[in-house]
């Protein structure tokens, strides 16, 4: 009887160990396995951006209307005094035409080369033009 017993005994055992190696036909599940993945980094150039330095711009006051005119010729046809301001205008000056309707001399216009806003400024300049220049028929407009 005791060798039945053994015999029993190491017959068990080598059905489990048996058992170990060959799984018993269970539903076929999928077997999950760890997937490690490593993030791959591009190399990249990294290019300096250079930013545009910003200046401050501070806006002007306005300038207020000229008020002083250089006058270097008056005439009755408004076509003769644009002629003579292109001229002036060739010549470098920042030439004007400038009609005044009533008034003395309403009916001309005057064709001016040089504005103020200063009164002592448009007076200087006026004496060194007829001085100067030797424009005697230069006058001053000043307007109100």
């Amino acid at each position: 009887m005791r060798k039945l017993t053994t015999a029993l005994a190491i017959f068990a055992l080598l059905i489990g160990a048996g058992c170990k190696d060959k799984p018993a036909k269970e539903s076929k599940k999928p077997v999950k396995t760890a997937v490690h993945q490593k993030k791959v980094e591009k190399d990249t150039v990294k290019e300096e951006v250079k930013t545009p330095e910003v200046k401050e711009v501070i806006p002007e006051p306005p300038k207020p209307d000229d008020k002083y005119f250089l006058i270097a010729g008056s005439f009755e046809k408004q076509q003769n005094a644009e002629l003579f301001k292109a001229k002036l205008v060739a010549d470098g000056f920042n030439a004007q035409v400038i009609e005044r309707p009533g008034g003395p001399n309403g009916e001309f216009y005057k064709v001016s080369y040089k504005s103020f806003y200063d009164r002592s400024e448009a007076y200087a300049e006026l004496r060194s033009a007829r001085n100067n220049e030797g424009r005697d028929d230069v006058w001053l407009l000043v307007k109100k």
